[in-house]
């Protein structure tokens, strides 16, 4: 029954969370999220601080609660278009796109491209991920400018997640685990590291 806070505060009960969290952890989040938390290809990486629905213990304990993208709720419904499969842009407008985010890291191979692809980011991209590519929690946009990629930062990579979408789920594990449970796997994610 104790708050997340009254957990950290108390040494005994926080050394007990962070262990029951530990074993909850490998039986339930391993699978994708890695033994250590350092993610797989399409699952974040939870020991660093680059978090896309927010790194703090009340953003990590409501993430593991409600999950993201479950149909059971509400909770974090935010999905990216599917800009090329359902013909919102067209390939030549995605090729720029992909170069201006590129360009974002000084990687860009076509300067000109790059150029064309700023205004179709801030026509179709921007409202979601910032107008310097810089992410937003709020709606679990990822930053486009840090080197952070769940799906491949190369071109090729990019271009498939603009033409299709790569929009991930995760359990709401308040439907499967108890409470304490829960806030014993919040206490050990945040304390992986990455927590804020």
């Amino acid at each position: 029954s104790a708050s997340l806070d009254q957990i950290k505060a108390d040494p005994s009960l926080f050394n007990y969370a962070l262990a029951g969290g530990k074993a909850a952890f490998a039986d339930n989040c391993a699978p994708c999220h890695g033994p250590g938390g350092g993610g797989t290809k399409g699952f974040p990486n939870l020991a660093d601080d680059k978090w896309l629905w927010g790194g703090d213990l009340a953003a990590i304990h409501r993430t593991i609660q409600y999950g993201i993208r479950n149909a059971n709720n509400d909770s974090r419904q935010s999905a990216m278009p599917r800009f090329g499969a359902d013909g919102v842009l067209t390939p030549p407008q995605i090729n720029d796109a992909a170069e201006f985010v590129l360009s974002l890291r000084n990687n860009a191979s076509d300067a000109k491209a790059a150029g064309r692809g700023a205004a179709v980011f801030a026509e179709n991209c921007a409202v979601c991920h910032g107008d310097k590519g810089q992410g937003n929690q709020e709606v679990g946009a990822p930053s486009l400018r840090d080197g952070i990629w769940q799906y491949g930062g190369d071109k090729a990579s990019i271009v498939h997640t603009i033409t299709f979408a790569r929009n991930g789920s995760m359990p709401a594990w308040s439907e499967r685990l108890d409470p304490a449970t829960v806030k014993m796997l919040a206490l050990y994610v945040h304390a992986l590291g990455g927590g804020k």
